[in-house]
């Protein structure tokens, strides 16, 4: 049974005011499986054949992965290291 808290959290939720309400903390985990129906479709619309097709879509996928947190991380020392050294000198 749910409590009616977490309920009415649920109901209560309006997804452009507040995106991806009831994942919390977890929303960035959504980035995994939305490149990879990117990738899919990337891959379904760019290749000849079907050869090797998964593949190249897992491959893809990690790269695109790898990447977006790459820049999570670029971003995230800029704004909490190099910033704050700026603002300091």
């Amino acid at each position: 049974m749910i409590p009616t808290t977490n309920l009415m959290l649920i109901l209560g939720w309006i997804p452009f005011l507040q995106p991806a309400g009831s994942l919390g903390n977890f929303w960035w985990l959504l980035m995994v499986p939305l490149i990879l129906g990117i990738s899919v479709a990337y891959r379904a619309t760019h290749d000849a054949s079907i050869e090797q097709f998964w593949k190249r879509v897992f491959l893809f996928d990690l790269k695109s992965t790898l990447a977006m947190g790459s820049l999570a991380v670029a971003m995230y020392l800029f704004v909490y290291w190099v910033i704050p050294i700026l603002q300091t000198n």
